[in-house]
């Protein structure tokens, strides 16, 4: 090689170090002295130089650039600003050449193990647009190349951002996935569709899909499989196989376009895949488990897949400290800058000190109270020094990196609407159509007097349009007349050491991201009390974020400044009491943002009459309800329907002991007192109805 080359391949390696990666220019350079080479070997091309070191100018490359990779030449610019533009599917079949023919090729050289592990082959796109953006700033040194501070080192070669990477769960059809395997194909199901190009929209397909079932529920989910498997895949993208919950089968490369099989008898939307790998390796890192998921913005778990295909040795941290590193170096600041590459390795330090120090696991730990008592336990020792700085923003951001992580499905008790109607007082009517105004409007508010079931049901709701009982994704608070956004959103709060204040996430912060991470499933926010507390004080910039057409936008945080959006799987579901006349009424921007469902008694419902009817000795209780019945009457002529007695004075544990017991209990000291209170103006009128209802208990005697 003649000292040209070798200077500019040594100008390259530096440049590729200090805008691509630190060892990019070191992990590319042995590519590109040889790549005409290899091209020409592989069948990929001819005509080039041995050496691609001999391109020097930027003009000359980008010929060659387009020229192999196919790419248009309109989106070179956005290329060389550091957009990660997809390659066109004409180029999937030579990358799967490359990496077939270089795999063989080392196989045959007695450096791979096996002629199909792709492990450490940089792929060849990502190395001429390395060397198409050095030559082109080596040009133009006035120009700085955008991500010069923003390095993330999983680029050096093992990670291409140019495609996407799809984790595809094929459940526990084995059979289809020998098909698939021999067809060089993917598929999805829902064939009474037909093909899916004949849909101009999503909520085409989704209608589709609601008149050929017959439940009511809104199929969101399969609707945004279908339209991604349809839309958002293309040639080139790398896609992982699951069978069952940990058992990764295959992994391959997109090959070409959506295309509907009507010869096959099942999953008749398919696409061509070249099969890179197949076999079978154990998932041991919990990776959710979803119809069809891209895991592009993880790179952690795509690096993951690939050890785990190729059979590589794993460090016993990787998933552990390696891959928080790489959590780290996508995480943005506050003043839009990515996290250095010196930050990262103090922060990392920190905590691997503080696992030293106080004896304890920092790595690995996935209880985030535990973490947080870790951080407490940090500040308030007065004898440690040592990344004091640093160590409790450490922590946090390894919690924030243990709340990000992908949430793993487990097994729940399944939740059917026969339970919900068999426990809940209301009919499959009133459910279908609350079911149906949730899934619309993403936030809906219970309203009703006391008594009524507005929590229970908002609960079994839940359960409902979860199809089990997984208390993992709802969560509950209630609202008073002090809560604040502080304490919904974020806020400062005192340090646990009383030196000043630390920022903190709210529930709502909390959950939201959650749900995020699990866009498959459906996550419920419960708000007891809703109206009890200053909703635009509460929710801040976010009332505009919880509307149905503004989920998944986002906005800077007041005081943290981050990006936040509220997720489309998230539900909202408040309750009020609408005999409370503390309560101020609400404001039109949130009831513009809420679906209002009033509830009443339930005193004729179906169910609730078998229930009653299973209690021992019900004439007493029937009485006593007859006579609520009649006083509803003039609660609501009087004072109106929020006001009336609900059903579920009636309810619990308590009347399935010793109803008799029960019932006296409940009329003297709770029905009673709040007559009282409805008719503090007129002493008698409460009189009476006292004593009517103490006489429908005594006269059953």
């Amino acid at each position: 090689m003649n000292n040209s080359a070798e200077e500019q391949k040594e100008h390259f390696s530096k440049w590729a170090a200090e805008n691509l990666g630190e060892k990019t220019g070191i992990w590319y350079s042995p590519y590109l002295e040889k790549l005409g080479t290899l091209l020409s070997q592989f069948g990929i091309g001819n005509g080039y130089y041995d050496n691609f070191f001999y391109y020097r100018t930027y003009k000359e490359f980008k010929d060659v650039y387009i020229h192999i990779t196919e790419q248009n030449e309109e989106e070179i610019p956005a290329i060389l600003k550091g957009k990660a533009k997809q390659f066109p599917k004409s180029y999937a079949t030579k990358k799967s050449t490359w990496l077939k023919e270089y795999a063989l090729m080392g196989y045959e050289a007695g450096t791979r193990s096996k002629p199909d592990n792709y492990g450490g082959i940089a792929n060849l796109g990502t190395i001429l647009r390395a060397y198409l953006k050095f030559l082109y700033y080596a040009e133009n040194p006035q120009l700085i190349y955008p991500k010069k501070d923003h390095k993330i080192p999983i680029q050096d070669g093992e990670f291409d951002d140019s495609v996407n990477y799809w984790i595809f769960d094929l459940g526990n059809e084995l059979k289809f996935w020998e098909q698939c395997k021999t067809k060089k194909v993917i598929g999805l199901g829902w064939d009474f569709l037909g093909n899916l190009e004949q849909y101009s929209s999503q909520t085409e397909i989704e209608k589709k899909i609601t008149e050929m079932q017959s439940s009511g529920k809104r199929p969101t989910n399969e609707t945004k499989s279908l339209r991604t498997f349809y839309k958002e895949v293309s040639p080139g993208d790398i896609l992982y196989v699951k069978l069952g919950t940990s058992k990764l089968v295959g992994r391959g490369i997109v090959m070409g376009d959506y295309y509907f099989d009507n010869v096959e008898t099942k999953h008749k939307h398919r696409r061509k895949v070249e099969w890179t790998n197949t076999g079978e390796w154990e998932i041991e890192e919990p990776i959710a488990t979803k119809t069809f998921m891209n895991i592009k913005s993880s790179p952690d778990h795509v690096l993951y897949l690939e050890n785990i295909i190729n059979e590589e040795k794993m460090d016993a941290d990787f998933n552990q400290i390696d891959a928080f590193k790489i959590w780290l170096s996508q995480q943005e600041q506050p003043n839009g800058e990515l996290l250095n590459d010196k930050t990262i390795n103090q922060k990392i330090a920190s905590l691997k000190n503080l696992e030293n120090y106080f004896q304890v696991n920092i790595f690995g730990e996935t209880d985030t109270e535990a973490l947080k008592d870790i951080k407490d336990t940090v500040l308030r020792d007065p004898n440690y020094d040592r990344y004091k700085g640093v160590s409790g923003s450490s922590i946090d951001y390894y919690i924030r990196y243990v709340e990000s992580r992908p949430i793993v499905e487990e097994e729940y008790e399944p939740y059917t609407l026969t339970d919900f109607l068999d426990e809940v007082f209301i009919d499959e009517t009133q459910i279908t159509r609350i079911q149906s105004i949730l899934q619309n409007k993403k936030n809906l508010i219970f309203k009703g007097a006391p008594g009524v079931g507005k929590t229970f049901l908002a609960d079994r709701l839940a359960y409902l349009m979860m199809e089990e009982k997984d208390d993992s994704r709802i969560q509950m608070i209630q609202f008073h007349q002090s809560y604040s956004y502080e304490d919904f959103i974020e806020g400062f709060r005192p340090k646990a050491d009383g030196e000043g204040f630390e920022l903190r996430q709210g529930p709502f912060i909390k959950f939201a991201r959650k749900a995020a991470r699990d866009p498959e499933r459906d996550y419920f926010f419960i708000i007891d009390e809703i109206n009890r507390g200053n909703m635009s004080k509460i929710f801040g910039e976010l009332m505009v974020l919880i509307e149905t057409d503004k989920r998944g936008k986002s906005v800077n945080l007041l005081y943290s400044n981050e990006k936040f959006a509220v997720p489309e799987n998230l539900y909202i579901i408040g309750m009020m009491n609408t005999a409370d006349r503390s309560l101020a009424l609400l404001d039109y921007a949130l009831r513009r943002r809420f679906s209002f469902y009033e509830l009443g008694p339930a005193f004729e419902n179906k169910t609730f009459n078998h229930y009653i009817k299973r209690l021992g000795n019900p004439d007493k209780l029937l009485n006593v309800i007859k006579v609520i019945n009649e006083m509803n009457g003039m609660i609501s002529d009087e004072l109106g329907s929020g006001f009336n007695i609900g059903h579920s004075y009636f309810v619990g544990e308590g009347f399935e002991v010793n109803p008799d017991s029960r019932i006296v209990e409940v009329v003297e000291y709770e029905i009673i007192p709040q007559m009282d209170e409805y008719w503090f103006d007129d002493n008698e009128k409460a009189s009476d109805w006292a004593e009517k209802l103490r006489r429908a208990y005594h006269d059953s005697e």
